[in-house]
């Protein structure tokens, strides 16, 4: 039997320990079952006033935010935006925009148009200047505030809210899956005393180490497009996707990225599928590096939560390690708050947002993490 075959029937093989393991059976369900009541919860719309609202709701729909559709708010609204029924839910949403930028405190009819754009835009430099950016980092998004059309055109967005909440949630979800069923790949081995049995097999050191590489990436692919796809499609088929073509200004006001709201949720699914490359190379290569399951999922966990907790922590001025984490952490690179990361990644004059960079730093991880891990592998065998 030649190499590709050999490859072939191990990767078989542990496509099928992966799968045919009970606790992979009911996790399999649990999580698809979650993952289809997301899909039917996610927007909140089950109730029956948002059902009578939602056409009043999507009334200005297309409309520019200028003096005339903020006059017709101030008026809908009570002194401070704070009071809403079928009446005059039409606005509701657009009232929550407007109080996103301006302060709180104040009556909407302090307000007019210029005004509000005004305090973006000083809202915004103010959040570059906390960033503490280059001057080339400056540049660049006064150059993408040119893209952004003004005044915006409103567009209602809580169907695609639900849809981008949901795949910024799939790596947290995806977290469990990963670290449950591949802590086993290699250091289960290890704990149940069955890694000898490999070592004098044709398989037993390279190519063995691919197949478990690949049987698992393979594994954690079609899991996440499984459980992704019953919560979005479940969503489309129940609630549309009302929002698609609007502005991200319509959800993150305060962003300066000239994107549709259907653009970043592509961006979005691809950080999300990267995110879940990077914890399958992580649990693999640490289960390598501890042959314990438990401490395998204690580590992953761990580092899961001192990523998340330092990305938030740490402050800005120490950049470096403050961008890094930050770059570093699938749940924020998921987010729709990374619209306001203003720090860039660049390259000889060139420059990368966040959410463009954040998929080629954890591809790069993961391959790192495959071949020192196949290092160590060799070596262990070879003892």
């Amino acid at each position: 039997m030649g190499k590709k075959g050999l490859f072939g029937m191990l990767f078989c093989y542990e496509i099928k320990k992966i799968f045919k393991n009970r606790f992979t059976v009911i996790l399999l369900i649990v999580i698809a079952a979650y993952s289809f009541m997301q899909g039917v919860f996610q927007s909140e719309q089950m109730g029956d006033y948002e059902s009578r609202t939602r056409e009043l709701e999507r009334a200005i729909d297309g409309r520019e935010i200028d003096d005339t559709l903020f006059s017709e708010l101030t008026q809908a609204a009570d002194e401070y935006g704070t009071w809403w029924n079928e009446s005059n839910c039409t606005y509701m949403a657009l009232c929550d925009w407007v109080r996103k930028i301006v302060d709180y405190g104040k009556p909407l009819a302090d307000y007019d148009a210029d005004a509000i754009y005004q305090i973006r835009q000083d809202t915004i430099k103010d959040g570059m200047e906390m960033c503490a950016l280059t001057e080339g980092e400056e540049r660049y998004w006064e150059e993408k505030e040119t893209l952004v059309n003004k005044p915006i055109v409103w567009n209602s967005f809580e169907e695609m809210l639900g849809l981008i909440d949901i795949v910024q949630s799939m790596p947290l979800i995806m977290l469990f899956v990963i670290t449950l069923l591949l802590s086993q790949i290699f250091a289960g081995e290890i704990k149940d005393k069955t890694d000898p049995l490999l070592r004098c097999t044709r398989g037993g050191w390279g190519i063995t180490y691919v197949a478990k590489i690949s049987a698992a990436v393979v594994s954690i692919f079609l899991l996440t497009v499984l459980f992704g796809g019953i919560s979005i499609a479940t969503s489309l088929a129940l609630w549309g996707n009302n929002g698609w073509n609007a502005m991200v200004q319509n959800l993150m006001p305060l962003t300066s990225e000239p994107l549709t709201l259907g653009a970043f949720f592509g961006r979005q699914i691809l950080v999300a599928f990267a995110a879940c490359l990077l914890l399958t190379a992580a649990t693999c290569f640490l289960s390598e590096c501890f042959n314990n399951p438990v401490v395998v999922m204690g580590a992953v966990f761990g580092g899961f939560l001192l990523i998340l907790a330092g990305s938030r922590e740490i402050p800005m001025v120490i950049r470096p390690l403050s961008q890094f984490l930050y770059l570093l952490s699938p749940v924020d690179m998921a987010s729709q708050n990374v619209l306001y990361e203003f720090r860039l990644v660049g390259f000889g004059g060139h420059y990368l947002t966040a959410l463009q960079f954040a998929p080629i730093l954890y591809v790069g991880i993961s391959v790192l993490a495959v071949v020192v891990g196949y290092f160590i592998y060799l070596r262990r065998n070879k003892v």
